[in-house]
């Protein structure tokens, strides 16, 4: 290249001089004499037979492992969907699982509301970054992670399902406190619990399965969405062997089959044999009819 155009030229010779490192190569331009031969470095070649190697970056550039700290009630809940998404990237985190309202209200909540004033459970930190709220939460992790879908649709798609799944998460809620009032009894509890049941709440997430035809929701991996999927399955699952009602997949074919593919990664090991997928399903400090 010269004065921004590229001519024909021979090399000429390379140069392994320290002083030559920016421009080790000698070229002579094809018809020109030798007095305007000159030394370039890679950006000024165009060659098929070169291969430009990006130099190895300062380790004041290297960019550190991503680190998050959650925060979480310690139960399952919204939490294993958080858990078993580290567990599935391998990266490192701190696992914050408050088991008293006085450790969350009164010691860690002010310290989260000077980072960021929407401070709720859960919360994730990582680097400069607070963020709160379900959702927001899991597409900031899903971002960092890259869990949100490859390619524009399948992002669409695992954003439609986050809030769907949240639906049916909420009347698990409601089944669950009696703070919610829609069960002020245990008897309640069994009563809508039972409707609840059978009125397949996983319909819509068969539906997509059967249209998409992919292994996970969005494609062939998982996204984000696909862990609360699972967690809601799974407690849809013990809730019915709670109350008696036989299998919640008899209808569901293709979100059994997604049940159990997702049950056996081999990333996930490690959390199924741990004692953080024993944890309770809802808050017992929350008197929950539903643990």
């Amino acid at each position: 290249e010269a004065e921004g155009e590229f001519f024909a030229a021979e090399i000429v010779s390379v140069s392994d001089s320290a002083k030559r490192a920016k421009a080790p190569v000698k070229i002579n331009f094809k018809g020109y004499d030798k007095v305007y031969d000159e030394w370039v470095g890679g950006d000024r070649l165009k060659c098929k037979a070169l291969k430009k190697v990006a130099p190895e970056p300062k380790e004041s550039e290297k960019r550190a492992p991503l680190e998050f700290v959650f925060g979480y009630w310690k139960i399952r809940g919204l939490g294993a969907i958080f858990r078993m998404i580290f567990e599935y990237k391998g990266v490192k985190y701190t696992d914050n699982q408050y088991d008293t309202g006085e450790k969350w209200f009164g010691e860690d909540k002010p310290k989260i509301l000077e980072k960021n004033v929407l401070a709720n459970l859960p919360y994730v930190e990582c680097g400069k970054d607070t963020v709160c709220q379900t959702n927001a939460c899991l597409s900031y992790v899903g971002s960092r992670l890259r869990l949100n879908g490859g390619g524009s649709g399948a992002r669409l798609l695992n954003e439609q399902l986050l809030c769907e799944i949240y639906d049916v998460r909420n009347i698990m809620l409601e089944l669950s406190y009696s703070f919610k009032t829609v069960c002020r009894t245990e008897a309640e509890h069994a009563e809508k619990s039972i409707k609840h049941l059978e009125s397949n709440p996983f319909k819509k997430f068969e539906a997509v399965l059967e249209k998409t035809a992919t292994d996970f929701f969005c494609g062939k991996g998982p996204c984000t969405s696909d862990f609360h999927i699972w967690e809601m399955l799974d407690q849809h699952r013990l809730l019915s062997e709670k109350h008696n009602k036989g299998d919640i997949f008899a209808d569901i074919p293709k979100c059994k089959a997604f049940y159990d593919r997702f049950r056996a990664l081999p990333q996930l090991e490690k959390y199924f044999a741990s004692d953080d997928y024993k944890l309770p399903v809802n808050n017992p400090i929350a008197n929950a009819y539903f643990m």
